[in-house]
């Protein structure tokens, strides 16, 4: 079947033959002379082939100016379809085209798109370079981890991004082999961040490398206080039983006929059973305190009330050392909400410590109210603490004075009780001190309207 293009072609064809047909004969009949007849059939002819190129043009001209659009991109734009001809099946062709073009483009920024979505979203940090090393991906992670942004960090080194030689030979090396790489680094971001790096070629044409950066700087910082504090644990745990295993068998090898001895040497074995004890007991506290510090009680607490509870068990043992114990206690001071037990063990603690290591001068208890909470000083004039000590005090074992710890009874845990329920009431507990001069403990609780 012919197109409509070429029907519209022979009709004119058609009708210029017949209105040529009509003028000849009105020249053989004399009624019009041979040149009008000519300039009549030239300007029907030229007439008809205006008008089919016309209509030829205006289908040819949107065609054209929609090809021109989807060229640039857009492809919202459809071309008219004037007829069923050649050019009109042209111009559906193009208008399905466009919108195939344009359902591929949005399946490909949809996934896209979800690729962002899944990159923004990972817990661990991704760098992508290609074959010549240049930077082409970092996801957040990366960007929040080394300060960088993500837009500028594309086209650049990887050296120029992280600025690890390591790293950046990594990377290198994973390019040059085409295998993956594993490794934990130790990287400044600014401060030193331990991560397990995986490097994986890509296999695309383009090449090219990724890697995943896991942060286990906090894991390794879990494992290295697991094993220091298994570590401790066994020889503060060891140095007792040796004691009382040794004796034991001073006893069983004849000791125990001398009363005098044998009394002198299960006095010695009780009160390191007892120390044991306290430890494990101490131990015990510790676990379950870090078990529940997200969950303690809250009641409100009156901290003035709770303070001079906990001093007056203290006077015996001051007095007994000629130590001057004093509270300063202001009326008003804000009301605490926490689980009342847990901090008079903070109290307690403190003042415990602070009897034991003070042989002559006072200790003061002081509160006064702050901004949003309390904050409780425990002062002593005992013999101070040493500079490079001072960070490490809260930790569990630490003593600045082993022998003398041990001599005095003390575990090397209370501190860490302390520090332990203080944050978990959503407070701060700090330490100033110098030698020969004293220690202060300053405890800071979040509080309320004033008792």
């Amino acid at each position: 079947m012919r197109s409509r293009l070429n029907v519209r072609i022979l009709l004119s064809f058609l009708a210029i033959g017949v209105i040529f047909l009509c003028l000849s004969f009105a020249f053989a009949r004399g009624i019009i002379d041979f040149w009008l007849a000519a300039v009549l059939v030239l300007f029907t002819a030229a007439g008809f082939g205006l008008v089919v190129s016309w209509s030829v043009n205006r289908t040819l001209g949107d065609v054209v100016e929609t090809a021109q659009s989807l060229a640039h991109g857009v492809l919202d734009r459809k071309a008219g379809i004037y007829a069923g001809d050649q050019v009109g099946r042209l111009a559906e062709s193009l208008n399905v085209m466009a919108e195939r073009l344009r359902q591929s483009l949005d399946a490909v920024t949809a996934e896209k798109n979800r690729m962002q979505v899944i990159l923004d979203s990972m817990a661990d940090g991704v760098i992508a370079t290609d074959r010549s090393g240049a930077v082409i991906l970092v996801n957040p992670v990366v960007a929040e981890i080394f300060d960088i942004d993500e837009k500028s960090a594309r086209g650049k080194s990887v050296l120029e991004v992280v600025r690890d030689y390591e790293l950046d030979r990594l990377f290198r090396e994973a390019l040059a082999s085409g295998q993956p790489v594993k490794k934990e680094l130790r990287i400044l971001t600014p401060e030193a961040k331990i991560f397990r790096v995986h490097f994986t070629p890509l296999k695309s044409p383009e090449g090219g490398v990724v890697a995943l950066l896991r942060d286990i700087t906090e894991r390794r910082r879990l494992e290295m206080m697991r094993t220091e504090f298994v570590a401790n644990a066994s020889h503060e745990l060891r140095t007792p039983l040796t004691s009382i295993l040794g004796y034991v068998e001073t006893l069983l090898d004849g000791a125990v006929d001398d009363p005098e001895l044998a009394r002198r040497f299960l006095g010695v074995i009780n009160d390191e059973a007892r120390r044991l004890t306290k430890l494990v007991d101490s131990l015990l506290d510790l676990a379950r305190i870090e078990e529940k510090r997200t969950a303690f009680r809250r009641q409100p607490v009156d901290i003035r009330e709770l303070v001079e509870k906990a001093v007056r068990v203290f006077e015996p043992q001051a007095r007994a050392k000629g130590l001057a114990l004093s509270v300063e206690m202001p009326d008003g001071l804000p009301v605490v909400e926490g689980e009342p037990d847990l901090l008079a063990r903070v109290v307690v603690n403190l003042l415990d410590n602070a009897v034991k290591f003070t042989d002559r001068g006072s200790i003061s208890v002081r509160g006064h109210a702050v901004e949003n909470g309390v904050e409780l000083e425990v002062e002593d004039t005992g013999p101070g603490i040493p500079a490079e000590s001072l960070p490490r005090v809260f930790e569990r074992f630490y003593r600045v004075d082993k022998a003398r710890g041990r001599e005095t009874g003390g575990t090397g845990i209370g501190l860490s009780i302390v520090k332990h329920i203080v944050e978990g009431h959503g407070g701060q507990v700090r330490v100033e001190s110098q030698l020969g001069k004293g220690t202060r403990f300053i405890v800071f609780l979040p509080g309320g309207h004033p008792s």
